[in-house]
């Protein structure tokens, strides 16, 4: 999201150990990110599933960053945010997909997964003013909070709250877009059923990214993956 709700920013004292770990690694691992390749080629392959990043350098390269601030190689063949606020999008359009990605926070970390808009062309008001954002946001606002699709529909919070998974460990989407319609499923459990009618806004065909919020949000991604879908 663009506007982060008022709410408390925890500090280091009030993290699980294991978002200590997480944060610990991160910090490690920024500065050797530029010279290391980690070794990702075992991932396990999904039946046709194309792999968009798999934690190597080269897949990211594939990507192409629009605003300020990077997404650098972390640890477990991830990617994490860091700085500014940007759109890191895959330049190809896909029209009927899934989509699956696995993320973490580490603290009250803001992210999200962007669908269904042009090339950015430079802008990265392209993906809010023209697509959709599957948020990632701790924020108890149903409408801008992990799950919704970004002030259009909320979350099923009950079911959000039942499926997400803490500070510092993965949680999973599974992003169907079909039909004008997006369904996502977070750690297999169905979150948000949303119906596009936003002329201005078309799912037949578009990109998707990765939104880099800013320069205090560090949002890990890795495992990402898509199954073009056949009419």
């Amino acid at each position: 999201m663009l506007r982060r709700p008022q709410h408390r920013r925890r500090g280091l004292r009030d993290l699980s150990g294991a978002a200590l770990a997480l944060l610990a690694v991160t910090v490690t691992l920024s500065a050797c990110a530029a010279t290391e390749e980690p070794d990702c080629a075992d991932r396990a392959e999904e039946p046709g599933y194309r792999v968009l990043f798999d934690g190597s350098r080269s897949s990211l390269e594939q990507w192409q960053m629009t605003g300020p601030g990077t997404f650098e190689l972390s640890s477990g063949c991830s990617m994490v945010t860091s700085g500014g606020m940007g759109l890191l999008w895959y330049p190809e359009e896909f029209e009927d997909y899934i989509l699956t990605l696995d993320w973490a926070i580490t603290d009250d970390d803001n992210s999200g997964v962007f669908v269904g808009f042009p090339d950015p062309e430079g802008d990265v008001w392209t993906a809010v003013n023209h697509g959709y954002e599957i948020q990632i946001d701790p924020s108890d606002s149903p409408e801008r909070t992990t799950g919704s699709i970004y002030t259009f529909q909320g979350a099923d919070i009950q079911a959000r709250d039942q499926a997400v998974n803490p500070p510092g460990e993965w949680n999973s989407y599974r992003i169907i877009v079909r039909d004008g319609r997006i369904q996502v499923d977070l750690n297999g459990t169905l979150v948000n059923d949303f119906t596009s009618d936003d002329p201005g806004r078309d799912l037949s065909s578009g990109r998707i990214g990765l939104q880099n919020h800013g320069e205090h949000d560090a949002v890990h991604f890795r495992n990402v993956r898509i199954l073009e879908l056949t009419s």
